[in-house]
């Protein structure tokens, strides 16, 4: 028996292989979108045309020479307090700052939690962060007045 291939067939097959091929970017597409953005930081390139200021700011608290430490302690099951101390270049505590701390995940921006710090005098911030799951964290203070340039410090941390 000898099969005709008319034209009609010919439509079907390539319906069909361009059908499937549809399909299959379509739920790759999909399922890509749904999925971890790969993005560290939100708008990367925009930070990146950025990057001067960035460097004019450090060379600015650079030319403050404080110093800072920065503690966490786990309190309780789920609750950390951080603990923040600022000198000035003299090796005095720096008091009448506002401090914030962003307590930031390295794996999942969606866990990250920002606190601003209470002063506890002679220089110390504290402040309680709740629902911080067990692991590593990047703990970054920001410090500042509105005539004293901004000061950052960060510390990598593993909380248990």
């Amino acid at each position: 028996m000898t099969f005709e291939l008319k034209g009609w067939h010919v439509l079907v097959m390539l319906l069909t292989f361009f059908g499937i091929t549809i399909a299959v970017n379509v739920v790759f597409t999909t399922y890509a979108l749904s999925t971890f953005s790969g993005e560290d930081v939100s708008k990367p390139y925009l930070r990146g045309l950025e990057y001067n200021k960035t460097l004019a700011a450090r060379a600015e608290q650079a030319k403050l020479k404080w110093t800072a430490s920065i503690d966490v302690a786990r309190e309780g099951a789920s609750d950390a307090v951080i603990t923040v101390s600022i000198a000035g270049a003299d090796g005095q505590p720096e008091g009448g700052l506002t401090v914030t701390a962003l307590l930031k995940r390295p794996t999942d921006a969606n866990l990250d939690k920002t606190v601003t710090l209470d002063p506890l005098g002679g220089g110390q911030y504290r402040g309680r962060v709740s629902d911080v799951v067990a692991g590593q964290w990047e703990v970054i203070a920001r410090a500042g007045t509105g005539d004293v340039p901004s000061f950052e410090a960060q510390r990598r941390v593993m909380l248990k």
